[in-house]
């Protein structure tokens, strides 16, 4: 299947927060039912945890009045390149409006919770208006990313109606052609020709935690869905990663180096990890194996792609190196 026929839901790895404020309005209960109809991680936050919530997930939608959102935001804030994408909507969800990071989602994000709670979205951006994917969303889609100026570039050709070409895929995303014939050509990879714009591939690192009862191919399925569900390609894959030997096994099967890892050298400190299973607290004294697993072996810097989740009787997460 195309990347590009997957919303922006279908690709939100890392789950959605949801924030109101005072007791819960009747469309956070809507967006949870929703979002969980869909197979989306959702976590609802209180103001208290913005932080959080910004810093962790990967888009967030807030209930609230839309002039309080923005003073709650502004501290927060840091960069268009890091910030989450942030859809407001009122309290009885008739409305959705992208506040933040238009391009990397939230105009995506407003559309489709419109679509399921049966409100409007308010979109007002040019890219969209021409009818083309965001540069943001074919980086988030490819699991690679351009240099900040070359993505401008890209936008503006988009914005001005001249042509753009993605090379090397079978089908484009609308706005875009295949091929390399036009003005403007993106190449996925990181050997691109003088004249091409390089959306450089994402080095991704897959943890795994499971039970004594799993066996190797049980390991091998559950790493080959996350990968599947991410689109990611196994040469992206730098490593699999664990604290027990048994990953070896699975990793040779798969063709990926392995590492194992012992639970000391494993950072419980990651500030976006999921929250703690009992289970992993109690064998090896961390929130969880999967999820730092990952995130120790990408290195300084790395981030989650893919939050940890329970397939069969293994528990896979996926960071990226940046």
């Amino acid at each position: 299947m195309s990347p590009f026929r997957r919303n922006f839901l279908e690709t939100a790895w890392r789950g959605i927060a949801v924030i109101h404020t005072g007791e819960v309005p009747p469309v956070v209960v809507h967006i949870k039912e929703a979002l969980r109809r869909t197979a989306t991680p959702v976590h609802i936050f209180s103001n208290r945890e913005l932080e959080k919530a910004v810093r962790c997930y990967d888009a967030v939608v807030f209930a609230e009045a839309l002039g309080g959102v923005v003073r709650l935001l502004c501290p927060l804030l840091r960069d268009k390149e890091v910030d989450p994408p942030v859809v407001v909507t009122d309290r009885l969800g008739r409305f959705f409006i992208p506040l933040i990071g238009a391009h990397r989602g939230a105009n995506a994000l407003a559309e489709e919770l419109a679509s399921l709670l049966g409100g409007i979205a308010v979109v007002t951006t040019a890219v969209e208006a021409a009818g083309a994917l965001p540069p943001e969303d074919v980086e988030r889609l490819l699991l690679c990313r351009m240099a900040r100026e070359e993505r401008l570039r890209v936008a503006a050709a988009l914005r001005d109606g001249r042509q753009v070409c993605i090379a090397g895929v079978e089908e484009a995303p609308p706005g875009y052609k295949t091929g390399e014939e036009c003005e403007v050509v993106i190449r996925r990879g990181n050997n691109c020709r003088e004249w091409e714009i390089c959306c450089k591939p994402l080095r991704l690192y897959v943890g795994v935690g499971f039970s004594s009862k799993a066996t190797a191919s049980e390991i091998v399925e559950a790493v080959r869905r996350a990968l599947m569900e991410l689109g990611a390609s196994p040469p992206q894959v730098e490593a699999l990663v664990s604290v027990k030997p048994e990953v070896f096994e699975a990793a040779k099967a798969l063709g990926f180096p392995a590492f194992v890892l012992k639970p000391e050298e494993l950072r419980a400190d990651w500030g976006c990890l999921s929250p703690a299973s009992t289970k992993a607290l109690e064998t090896f004294g961390l929130p969880g194996v999967a999820e730092p697993a990952a995130l120790t072996a990408a290195g300084p810097g790395a981030f989650l792609v893919y939050r940890k989740r329970v397939l069969g009787s293994v528990t896979v997460a996926v960071a990226a190196s940046p």
